[in-house]
């Protein structure tokens, strides 16, 4: 009897800690994608190629470059998307472009 008791225990401890694992992981690919994402739009507001700092810091990841104005100033947006084990992560953001005169 012990034995059964033991195995579904066992089995069940095992997919928590799975689940909680993929979890973490899944967040730490979340924050990873922020991360890029500032980055990448910080590099396009100085003037450099945002989609190509995004391929050479991560070549999986997913990545869309916009320059956009709001009101009268000139904006980059970056999204990157990142395969995760729960679900795919996607982290946008947003930063005002140096003037270049």
């Amino acid at each position: 009897m012990n034995t059964v008791e033991g195995a579904i225990v066992l089995s069940a401890m095992t997919l928590v800690a799975a689940g909680a694992v993929s979890g973490f992981v899944t967040l730490a690919e979340h924050s990873a994608a922020q991360a890029l994402a500032r980055d990448a739009a910080r590099a396009g507001a100085l003037g450099q190629d945002a989609q190509a700092y995004v391929v050479q810091r991560d070549p999986e990841a997913r990545v869309q470059v916009s320059h956009d104005r709001v009101g009268e100033l000139p904006v980059v947006r970056v999204t990157v998307s990142k395969d995760a084990p729960l679900m795919d992560v996607s982290a946008g953001a947003v930063v005002v472009a140096e003037p270049t005169e």
